[in-house]
């Protein structure tokens, strides 16, 4: 059963369904994105709490795309090397 993890985030405190994630792992997600919201708090002079937490999101669901953009891209070029490796085999196997 889901247990509820006690967080803060920019000094708020929520209580979140830890679901199959450990309590430990929820923490974890906590503090990166209260580090995310301090470092926009840093930038910016004063803003509400509901519009730096979408900016946040914003800003994180922007990491999340590169990196899943980067990965695709690492795969492809994997996928291509291998693809040429296995010719490459396979040439020698019909020279041979």
């Amino acid at each position: 059963m889901a247990e509820d993890v006690e967080v803060e985030i920019f000094g708020q405190v929520f209580r979140v369904a830890s679901g199959d994630a450990t309590p430990a792992y929820i923490q974890h997600l906590a503090y990166y994105v209260d580090e995310k919201m301090r470092v926009l708090a840093s930038a910016a002079k004063t803003m509400p709490f509901n519009r730096m937490a979408i900016l946040t999101a914003l800003n994180i669901a922007d990491d999340l795309f590169k990196l899943r953009d980067s990965y695709e891209q690492s795969a492809r070029l994997v996928d291509a090397k291998t693809e040429h490796l296995i010719s490459l085999v396979r040439e020698q196997l019909s020279d041979a």
